[in-house]
């Protein structure tokens, strides 16, 4: 089994819509088993297949990285662009740089 690590992390919100940068298959694992058993459909486990595929060199670990991608695109927690935390709005938000 290989690490499998991402040549670009994927960055996704969690929990409050705090970011997470996922920069490996074995994070990608780790993100997934905190996913609620309601939220466990054919998407989900069509990227634990494709997860699974890459540790085990079926297939390469951009592939799973697009899987994933794709999932958290669908289930809108994909961050196209990392925030920025260095510049607050005066109402307190974080702006994209």
């Amino acid at each position: 089994m290989r690490n499998a690590a991402f040549q670009r992390p994927v960055t996704v919100l969690v929990g409050l819509g705090f970011p997470r940068s996922i920069a490996s298959v074995r994070e990608v694992f780790a993100y997934l088993e905190d996913v609620p058993r309601l939220l466990r459909d054919e998407v989900y486990h069509a990227t634990c297949d494709a997860c699974r595929d890459a540790l085990t060199e079926r297939c390469s670990p951009q592939e799973a990285h697009d899987v994933f991608v794709a999932y958290a695109r669908r289930r809108g927690v994909l961050l196209d662009e990392p925030l920025a935390t260095t510049g607050l709005r005066s109402q307190g938000q974080l702006v994209r740089t």
